[in-house]
């Protein structure tokens, strides 16, 4: 079954008071962009303090100085760190060497990448085994979730960690979750609805009937 995961883009408080009504009902948490622009790596460390089991994804799209941007994501606590793509790949084995000394994950975001099937294979020759094809927020009025592109990466590599990021929703599920993702990243669709946790359990709840189908 894929993991979900909650993207939290507003501000720490607010991130705070979501989680404590979905964290019972997702995988990973996300500090996401949004969240580390206002607060730095305290939002990552205040996360860290009052969920200290829970996996955490730092969304700092990593563009430069790969390594030594993501030792202070991995320094600070987090098991994941984001690297863009279209970065180069001396960057991107920069961050994978922070996570190898850190223990941690590295995700690829494919947010931007013109081709994802030929950069896909670019990035898996340079050992990552993890990629999320993202539609990026100021296109998804447009472009919508990217799960078409996700069904083609899955198709050329059908044993690649695969995530999802990007307009996701309950009922886009039914597109997603044959595709068998190992991730289903969820933002607005828990965080503004009238009771996330609500929101956060009728998700969680439909990934589980899918694989228990």
């Amino acid at each position: 079954m894929p993991k979900l995961q909650l993207a939290l883009d507003g501000d720490l408080e607010g991130a705070l008071a979501v989680l404590e009504k979905a964290h019972a009902h997702v995988d990973i948490v996300e500090i996401g962009t949004p969240l580390v622009y206002r607060e730095g790596m305290r939002a990552l460390r205040r996360i860290r303090a009052a969920y200290p089991e829970t996996c955490l994804l730092t969304d700092l799209k990593i563009m430069d100085a790969g390594e030594a941007e993501a030792d202070i994501a991995f320094g600070a606590g987090a098991d994941i760190v984001t690297v863009l793509g279209v970065g180069g790949d001396e960057t991107i084995q920069g961050a994978l060497a922070s996570g190898v000394r850190h223990a941690g994950q590295v995700m690829i975001d494919m947010m931007a990448v013109t081709d994802p099937l030929a950069r896909a294979a670019e990035l898996v020759e340079l050992g990552c085994d993890l990629l999320c094809l993202h539609t990026a927020h100021d296109q998804q009025a447009k472009r919508g979730s990217p799960w078409r592109q996700l069904a083609q990466l899955r198709a050329a590599y059908p044993e690649l960690g695969l995530a999802i990021a990007g307009g996701v929703s309950l009922a886009l599920l039914t597109h997603i979750l044959p595709i068998q993702p190992q991730i289903v990243v969820v933002g607005s669709a828990i965080t503004a609805a009238p009771d996330p946790g609500l929101a956060a359990r009728l998700i969680q709840e439909r990934m589980e009937q899918y694989a228990d189908a």
